[in-house]
């Protein structure tokens, strides 16, 4: 009977596909002693925000997939894995449309003030409506980096809010209509009202936002960050924002996760900051624990998967 290790707790839909079809499924909860031990006889281990160290995989004598609970992998070391016959699986477009709301909403939250408005009005009562005033979307340019599955989703919320939205993405021919793709990320960076991330993680893209690109957004331009931590300068990013170079930044991401609680990015009030949470909603959970399963069983069978890197 073939074995999976899930790292971590997923939506129950997927492990079951997995039992249903004959194979002993094991839950970790992020338990190490547990992951280290069932890794040696493990034939397939699902893991969503884990780091998989390559010695723990290098003991795994039956390992023939790791199959990823999203789509970054930079917790997966995918060229040893390939080297060594494993298979690495992604759920591609899964969590996409909830990732791409959040990303939205972090956008109209800081726009309109919404967290400092909340604070001053409990603080000081009506007196609050009388606080900075937001900032209409309607009109303004959306600049993306990365028009993938979430980015591409992200340009077309932004076009039906009345946004001017503006893209590069070295990697892609095609974006949806009415986006304005460039082939210099420092024409998307200079013009964006709103400068939102959505790269795959590596060492192309990691630190794609540093001090001499902060430096170059408009003054009170409004920065989002749904995809990974290292896609930006995290110190450039803090002294912009305490310098008011920036208008505000909607995080789901740090350079280091969690994030220390003594962060200054906690104490600012034009930031608002969320635990990874983009995807997390009843129905991304279904899809991307489906699709991981899938994945695994796919390869199983010899056949190729969907998301098969």
């Amino acid at each position: 009977m073939a074995k999976v290790l899930y790292t971590e707790n997923v939506d129950p839909i997927g492990p079951e596909m997995l039992k249903k079809a004959g194979i002993e499924v094991v839950m970790a909860d992020r338990n190490e002693e547990i992951i280290e031990k069932e890794m040696l006889t493990a034939d397939a281990v699902v893991v969503r925000i884990y780091e998989l160290p390559i010695p723990m995989l290098g003991k795994a004598a039956n390992l023939k997939v790791v199959s990823k609970h999203g789509v970054g992998y930079d917790n997966i070391p995918v060229d040893w894995c390939k080297t060594h016959g494993v298979a690495v699986t992604v759920t591609p477009g899964a969590n996409s449309q909830s990732v791409a709301e959040h990303t939205i909403a972090l956008m109209m939250a800081l726009a309109k003030n919404l967290a400092i408005v909340t604070k001053a009005y409990k603080e000081k009562g009506f007196a609050a409506k009388n606080t900075a005033p937001g900032l209409e979307i309607f009109g303004k340019t959306l600049g993306i980096i990365g028009v993938g599955h979430i980015g591409s989703r992200v340009a077309k919320m932004g076009m039906g809010l009345g946004m001017h939205v503006i893209a590069y993405d070295p990697y892609v021919e095609s974006v949806p209509e009415g986006v304005e793709l460039v082939s210099n990320k420092d024409e998307v960076i200079k013009n964006a009202d709103v400068l939102t991330l959505h790269p795959v993680l590596n060492e192309e893209t990691k630190n794609i936002i540093g001090a001499r690109e902060i430096g170059m957004m408009k003054q009170g331009a409004i920065f989002i960050n749904c995809g990974r931590g290292p896609l930006v300068d995290e110190e450039a990013l803090i002294k912009a924002l305490q310098e008011k170079k920036l208008g505000g930044a909607g995080l789901d991401v740090t350079a280091q996760e969690p994030c220390d609680p003594a962060s200054p990015l906690f104490a600012m009030d034009n930031v608002l900051l969320t635990p990874h949470y983009a995807p997390t909603t009843h129905e991304s959970a279904i899809n991307v624990s489906r699709m991981a399963a899938q994945n695994i069983l796919d390869i199983l069978a010899g056949k190729k998967p969907e998301g098969l890197l």
